[in-house]
């Protein structure tokens, strides 16, 4: 474990995922010290301003003993069939621990009411936030842009994005965007308290997700729309349980009704600059387009 000369403030839970690493990585960059909270096992790279601490996040009183000393948390938990109950442990361990501030990871959709499970499930998270009376910031993020990469091997086999998702538009957005917004919540809480929504600077169709990964591979890559069903049945004979095939079904039908269009301002607003274009982003998967394709 790294242990800074002072103790830090601010924490950060999922820290070796993609949003936790950018986040830790630009609260350092800045010179603040972070509490970076782990599930035992996990990677992440050393630095003399992170104190890393292994946690298991349904140990409310564990979690409770880490946040010790902190002011400000960053609220992030792996997907999970009760996300709702496990964020609201976590929510009443920052209270008995006297954190000030609670910046939640959410979603664009959030609602205690919502249909679909994911959204359902942050709604209730947000509640117990709201409830709790900590100070809090609410961030829903749009689909990440970095997803793209879990579609690689079918990219490299097949030539194909292969997913329901019909003629809908997303507004996809760069997990690091997300991270820059959450930094300054967690180091300016009263500025930025309330809720945002996090969205690229465009939505687009599938279709034109494979056309700007076509450019970027060098050779011809579509979008192959399929039913429910047949994505359901895939990702099953894959392994995915049942509980998080229904969550992933119930999000492409939010996108197909056209709930994931939306375009909003923050990340410009709240970091100063503009958010990562999929353009962009698709030119930094070049090498592995190409080489998981050679390979093939």
């Amino acid at each position: 474990m790294n242990t800074p000369s002072a103790p830090p403030e601010l924490a950060v839970t999922g820290a070796s995922g993609n949003i936790g690493r950018a986040l830790v990585r630009e609260l350092t960059l800045a010179g603040h010290r972070v509490r970076a909270l782990v599930r035992k096992g996990s990677e992440l790279p050393g630095h003399p301003l992170v104190q890393r601490v292994e946690v298991d996040l349904e140990r409310g009183q564990t979690v409770a003993e880490a946040l010790a000393g902190i002011r400000s948390l960053f609220l992030l938990t792996p997907f999970h069939p009760r996300q709702d109950l496990v964020q609201a442990g976590l929510v009443e361990a920052a209270v008995r621990a006297g954190v000030g501030h609670v910046v939640k990871l959410s979603a664009l959709g959030a609602d205690p009411a919502a249909p679909a499970l994911v959204h359902r499930q942050h709604g209730l998270a947000e509640q117990a936030v709201a409830e709790s009376g900590l100070g809090y910031t609410l961030l829903r993020p749009n689909a990440f842009m970095q997803n793209t990469v879990q579609w690689l091997p079918t990219v490299a086999a097949k030539d194909a994005i292969i997913l329901p998702a019909g003629n809908s538009r997303v507004s996809m957005v760069d997990t690091r965007d997300i991270a820059a917004v959450a930094a300054r919540a967690l180091t300016d809480p009263l500025r930025h308290a309330g809720a945002h929504d996090l969205t690229g600077p465009k939505a687009l169709t599938y279709t034109e997700v494979a056309a700007a990964l076509s450019t970027v591979a060098g050779r011809p890559i579509r979008h192959l729309d399929v039913t429910p069903e047949q994505a359901g049945a895939a990702m099953l004979a894959n392994g995915v349980p049942e509980w998080a095939v229904r969550a992933r079904l119930e999000l492409y039908a939010t996108y197909r009704a056209g709930e994931a269009e939306l375009l909003s301002p923050a990340v410009r607003e709240i970091t100063g600059r503009e958010p990562r274009d999929f353009v962009a982003f698709a030119t930094e998967l070049a090498g592995e387009l190409r080489r998981d394709h050679a390979k093939t």
